[in-house]
């Protein structure tokens, strides 16, 4: 159904408007010589979703991360899992992007790996700041 059209099959006198949806969804892979992970992101408006795996979509931690509002701190906690790896990277993104960020994993990263990861986030938010914003 496109925008504005009204389903043909009438079952009240109530007219639903259809609209498109505000959400911007995005999907890229990190790449160093050899394909780290997958990062998947949904752009809600006022906030961002950002899931980072591999070839399975597996989800074994989550994390928000929060802009402060008189500092350049963000706050952020462990909604689930037991790695800070996502704690940390939803507080850089969300001191870049100025809004809330969860970011969820499926992989665990290591100290070699995690700042690629980010490095190609941070990339692709620069490539791409359409899908972040």
């Amino acid at each position: 159904m496109t925008e504005s059209q009204s389903p043909v099959k009438v079952t009240s006198k109530r007219r639903v408007e259809y609209r498109k949806s505000g959400w911007k969804v995005h999907d890229f892979e990190v790449w160093s010589g050899e394909k780290i992970c997958k990062v998947a992101t949904i752009c809600m408006g006022g906030s961002l979703l950002v899931w980072v795996g591999g070839e399975q979509a597996k989800l074994s931690e989550m994390a928000l991360g929060m802009p402060a509002q008189r500092s350049e701190d963000a706050l952020g906690t462990t909604l689930f899992g037991k790695e800070h790896n996502v704690t940390s990277l939803a507080c850089r993104l969300a001191t870049r992007l100025s809004k809330p960020v969860y970011v969820g994993s499926g992989l665990v990263f290591d100290r070699f790996t995690a700042p690629l990861v980010e490095k190609g986030i941070a990339l692709e938010i620069k490539q791409h700041p359409e899908y972040f914003t």
